[in-house]
Order: C-alpha cells, then structure tokens, then sequence
C-alpha cells in the first residue's frame, strides 16, 4: 500500500486521503487479527482444561447445549466489543459512522438470537443423526440401495432447512433495516428497461435506510427461491447522480442474465464430489466411530462430546473448505466482471466509473491490493482491475 497508485486509479486519493485509508486499514486489519487470535487461544484454553470432560458426565445433548452456550457467550461478548469499536471508534474517527448505539444494541441482539437458533437446530439435528444412525441401519447391515436412500432423505431434510433458514435470514434483515417500494416512476420504468431479457422477473424493487448507519451506497440483487428483490441504498438516491445509479442497477442486471460458464460447472462438480464424499464417509461410519472412541479414550470421556467432535472436523476440512473458498471467489469475480460487460452494453460504463471513484475515495477502500490478496481473499474484482476492464 505504501507504493505509488497506477496511473488508473492514482486520481481517486490524494495524499492526505490516501494517508487516512492507510491508517484506517492498518486498524482495522489489526483488530481483526487480534480477534482472530483471541478467538483461537480460547479455543485451545477451552480444549485443554477439564471443560469438555465435565460436560461429558451430562447426557450427550445437554453436554452440547452447554457447550454451544459457552462458546457463543465468548463469541458474542469478544464479537460486541469488537464491532463496538470498530464502528463507534475506528469509523466514527474517520467520518463513516451514522449508528446510533441503540440501534447497534438492537441489530446486534437480533443477529444474536438468529446465530443461536440456526446453531442449535443444525448441532442437535447433526448429533441426533450420529447417535441413531448405526441403530436405524442396523450397525450397516443395510444393503446399499437401501442405505443410499437413508443418506439421501438426510442429505433432502437438511437442504430443506437450508432453505428455511435463508428466508429467515431475509426476516431478520427486514427488522434491521426498513424496506419501502421504490415510488419513483421514471426510475422505475428504466430499471425495468435493464431488466428486460432477464430470465426471471423482479416486481419487488426496495429502497432502505442504509443512511441510518453508514455512508456506504450500495444496491443488491436478492437471489431466493421463488423470490427476486432489487434493493437500493436510500443515500445513494440521494446523493448520486442519475446515471450512476442506473450503472449499478444495470450492473445487477447483468447478473440476472448470467449464462452459466464453464467455471460454474467446475463449481457444481466439486460440490458434486464434496457430496460424494459425504456418502462415502457415511458408508465407512466405522471410522468415525473409532475416532470418537479415541477422543473419549484421550480426555476421559463418560459420554460422548459432539460440540468437541465438530470443532475436530472443522479443523480438519479447514483447507479443503479454504481451497473450494478460493475457487468460489474466482468463480465470484469472472461474474462481477460478466455483470460490469452488460453496463458498458447499456452505455453506462463511464458513469460506473465515476461511480467506482467517488465510492471508493467516501469508503476509504484498498484499490489496488496485492494481486496474491486479491485472488485469495476477494469475491470482487479489485477497483483497478474493473475499471480496466470497463474501459476495455
């Protein structure tokens, strides 16, 4: 960051600004290294003290109850503190603060609950499955049709809650910010303009009240099952130009008329093979069996301790889930850059531009990071590299 911009993006800070975002990166970078560490220490602190061989002497799901409310009592208070600071220190230092302390309160308490009801209901329901499946397949004497058929209206109950806990996400954003239909007619009829040739239909177009919080501009696309929804920032109607906003929504556009490329079937065929794996464990339960017994064995275990078992598994599938997150994001970012194709098409590619410039400066934004960050790390092409391929 201490280098020179290039010639593309050297116009969007001056001195003075580029100064105060590389102050405002440094802090926030070091906050969230700090959290990272703390996070980490109190995991290893919990495993090695007696914790989890006292909640072994309760049955299996109080002992995972306990569990969950332990560890997410240390996540919500270090993760209160944490965006505590950031927001009402860091950000209210350099101007990007519009959040009332109540309000922060009250979103904050809502992600809470949500995180510990989606936490609950996928622990107890992976735990019961463990606990009965050698039952219900009769310690896997079960042919393998008939235990294919087992794992599948597993593999159906779980997406089916996936897809419940989605919309329930979309409700509790709907409490956190404040949607009302966008009344503007004229906007209306060229936003449905961009939208011809879309696959699908959007009627819900919204507007919400992101001024209340920061002075971040944004609109979205809302991709749900049977549900599609553009969302605009209040202080991004009010305070851009025309033609900038029709870029962005044009740009949202875009993705809505994705055609699928070969990088998205890449995608589906590694799930495919995450899937298949999941079926070949599950067909060797045996072995999982065996490492639970040595985890009991190891830390003196009356009964089993699930939550101990998924932190195990977390770590374990950590780098694969960080190699399939790479690809995701670059998968992510061929797409960003599909979507900015269909602004230039409708002529607004130089008021995206300006757009990207005037964002970037107001949100103190790395423009230009070092290409190894940015291919780990970034699900959207950096500001330099759009802005190439906008011009080219």
């Amino acid at each position: 960051m201490k280098k020179p911009l290039n010639d593309v993006v050297k116009d969007i800070y001056d001195e003075g600004r580029y100064k105060q975002f590389m102050d405002y990166e440094k802090q926030c970078r070091t906050l969230s290294l700090l959290q990272l560490i703390l996070e980490a220490l109190f995991t290893c602190s919990m495993v090695c003290s007696p914790f989890f061989e006292w909640v072994s002497q309760f049955s299996v799901y109080q002992s995972l109850l306990i569990s969950i409310v332990v560890f997410m009592i240390w996540d919500a208070a270090l993760s209160f503190i944490m965006q505590y600071y950031k927001t009402f220190v860091i950000e209210e230092r350099f101007g990007m603060n519009k959040m009332t302390k109540r309000k922060f309160n009250h979103e904050f308490l809502i992600d809470l609950v949500f995180s510990f009801i989606m936490s609950v209901t996928f622990y107890f329901l992976f735990t019961y499955i463990l606990e009965n499946i050698t039952y219900w397949t009769h310690a896997f004497q079960l042919s393998f049709y008939k235990l294919m058929g087992m794992i599948l209206g597993i593999g159906i109950l779980i997406l089916c809650l996936v897809f419940i806990f989605v919309y329930l996400s979309f409700y509790v954003m709907t409490k956190q910010y404040t949607f009302t239909s966008l009344e503007n007619t004229e906007l209306l009829d060229d936003i449905h303009k961009l939208l011809t040739g879309c696959k699908k239909k959007v009627k819900s177009i919204k507007v919400y009240d992101e001024s209340k919080r920061s002075n971040s501009k944004n609109a979205f696309v809302l991709k749900l099952p049977f549900f599609r929804m553009i969302g605009i920032a209040d202080n991004f109607l009010n305070e851009n130009s025309y033609n900038e906003l029709l870029g962005v929504l044009a740009h949202e556009a875009g993705h809505l008329k994705h055609k699928r490329k070969w990088y998205n079937h890449v995608m589906y065929f590694i799930i495919l093979v995450l899937i298949l794996f999941i079926v070949f464990i599950f067909y060797h339960f045996q072995w999982i069996q065996m490492s639970m017994e040595y985890i009991n064995q190891s830390f003196g275990f009356v009964n089993n301790v699930y939550y101990l078992y998924f932190i195990v598994i977390d770590m374990l599938i950590e780098p694969i889930l960080f190699l399939v997150s790479v690809f995701h994001n670059y998968v992510s970012r061929q797409e960003e850059y599909e979507a900015d194709r269909n602004v230039v098409q409708e002529g607004y590619g130089k008021d995206l531009i300006a757009l990207f410039k005037k964002l970037s400066r107001d949100e103190l934004v790395d423009v230009n990071p070092h290409p190894f960050i940015e291919f780990i790390e970034y699900d959207h092409p950096s500001i330099t590299h759009r802005i190439l391929a906008l011009l080219n």
